[in-house]
């Protein structure tokens, strides 16, 4: 029994020899990989640092340029500024603080407005100066006041006619705060009402706004823009919010088409659309994932079709397909075209862009979402054949994101155009950009931000919003009856809302 206790108590003791052997090389081998591993974690931690140290260095220089382009570009608009329009809203002047639409004085063209975040609202009212030469009936000059909601900030305003065509009427518009807050921008006017946007001096904020005649229709655009943005901070979740992912099966692709510089050919220039493709890419390459991203700058007829082209032998079935143009368009004999770099100011010629060929190869390209964008003159709805998301809480956002993956399941093929069959602007006052590019790019940027998918219904609605109060221009949004549109959405996800 001895012996046997004492093999074991041998074997034991030697077992744990072993053990204990193996473990203090285990471990030594261990602190020495740690040591190479953390020397590595360290160098690669400074590398990371230093590049931390030069991206913000980088980020901070273009902070620095765009502040100071803004600034020059608003000096600029600074000297247009007339003496009348100067004198007024540099008066130094104890402005009485008004609380209330309703307590503005009675007889003026009143406004009300926000900035693009909304989370600044604002009201006033000016009056015609009729000491003022006339303009095609229109005083030159009119001043007046404008109020935050902040209960204490105050703005003189002023504006100067500067066109007057077939009684639409633009002026320019500058202001200055209380707060110290500068702005310059652009109004358009028909008849008794109108729109405007301005850019503040620092470039920060861009403010839109609408006006008109009638106090009472003023109030009421204030009021449903107020109880919008209060009845979403009162919805605001107690819990963190549970993000919204989806699972597209194919990739996206995107073909930007943007014509600004004609062939002396007798059509104008345009400044906005090469700016807003370029716009556009930037902000679906930062953000959005899209497997390519094609563009076509000032494109021929040939140039164009042969994008096209080019586009359908990269896409398959299950593939996600955005089109952009933006450019000049006609109409002929009921027919639409877009008009290419290198199109004839007269029909006739085979140069212009024909919707029936473009609806040729917009059936022949293979995807399972296909989503156009028109940025055009009297386009239209030409192609024959979700309110902004305001999740209250993660049961919400739990339904919705079963909903956004019905509509991503499901083939989708749809148009949307910046107006019907009208003409359209070219750029945003105070911009380089459209009205409908500004729109779109500001509505990815923050989705993105709020990391939430933003489908084309979305977009749509959002865009009818941005041009509320401009009579002449409305956005279209259809599924063309040819293109066997099955219930889908395009859906543009950002890369944090990716599965």
């Amino acid at each position: 029994m001895f012996k046997l206790a004492k093999k074991i108590s041998i074997l034991f003791f030697v077992g744990i020899f072993l053990i204990s052997s193996a473990e203090a090389n285990w471990i030594t081998k261990k602190s020495d990989k740690s040591k190479e591993t953390i020397k590595k974690e360290k160098k690669e931690k400074s590398e990371w640092i230093k590049l931390k140290k030069l991206k913000d260095k980088v980020k901070l220089k273009k902070k620095k340029k765009e502040v100071k382009e803004n600034k020059e570009e608003y000096k600029k608009e600074e000297k247009k500024i007339t003496n009348t329009v100067k004198s007024w809203i540099t008066k130094k002047t104890k402005t009485k603080y008004i609380s209330s639409i309703n307590d503005l004085p009675k007889g003026a063209i009143y406004f009300s407005g926000s900035n693009e975040v909304k989370n600044l609202f604002f009201y006033g009212y000016v009056f015609p100066d009729e000491n003022s030469k006339l303009i095609d009936g229109f005083y030159e000059t009119s001043k007046g006041v404008g109020f935050f909601n902040d209960g204490k900030t105050t703005c003189q305003i002023g504006s100067t006619v500067l066109i007057v065509d077939q009684g639409e009427l633009t002026s320019r518009v500058f202001g200055k705060c209380s707060n110290g807050l500068k702005f310059a921008g652009k109004t358009s006017q028909t008849k008794n009402s109108g729109w405007g946007q301005a850019k503040t001096s620092d470039g920060k904020e861009r403010l839109n706004f609408d006006f008109n005649v009638n106090k009472t229709e003023i109030a009421k655009l204030y009021n449903k823009n107020k109880e919008v943005e209060e009845s979403i901070v009162r919805s605001l979740p107690s819990t963190p919010k549970k993000r919204i992912t989806l699972n597209p099966k194919g990739k996206y692709y995107a073909l930007l088409i943007g014509n600004s510089n004609y062939n002396d050919n007798g059509w104008d220039d345009l400044v906005s659309p090469i700016n807003d493709i370029t716009a556009i890419k930037a902000v679906l390459d930062k953000s959005y994932k899209f497997e390519k991203i094609m563009m076509v700058r000032d494109g021929t007829k040939r140039e164009i079709f042969k994008a096209f082209q080019d586009l359908s032998k990269l896409t398959t079935t299950n593939d996600f397909v955005l089109i952009y143009y933006s450019g000049h368009g006609m109409v002929k004999a009921e027919q639409a075209y877009w008009i290419p770099k290198d199109g004839s100011l007269e029909w006739g010629n085979g140069d212009w862009i024909n919707i029936n060929e473009l609806n040729i190869f917009l059936t022949e390209i293979k995807a399972h979402h296909l989503a156009l964008m028109v940025d055009s003159c009297y386009v239209g709805g030409k192609f024959k054949g979700v309110n902004i998301l305001d999740m209250e809480n993660n049961e919400d956002r739990k339904i919705l994101n079963t909903k956004l993956q019905d509509y991503l399941d499901l083939r989708s093929r749809s148009v949307l155009s910046s107006g019907s069959l009208g003409q359209v602007s070219d750029t945003a006052p105070n911009s380089k950009n459209s009205i409908f590019a500004l729109s779109f790019i500001n509505m990815l940027n923050i989705f993105e931000k709020e990391s939430n998918p933003l489908n084309m219904r979305s977009v749509a609605f959002n865009l009818e919003n941005a041009f509320a109060g401009n009579y002449n221009q409305k956005p279209y949004y259809y599924h063309p009856d040819t293109w066997k549109h099955l219930g889908g959405d395009f859906i543009f996800i950002p890369k944090n809302n990716l599965k």
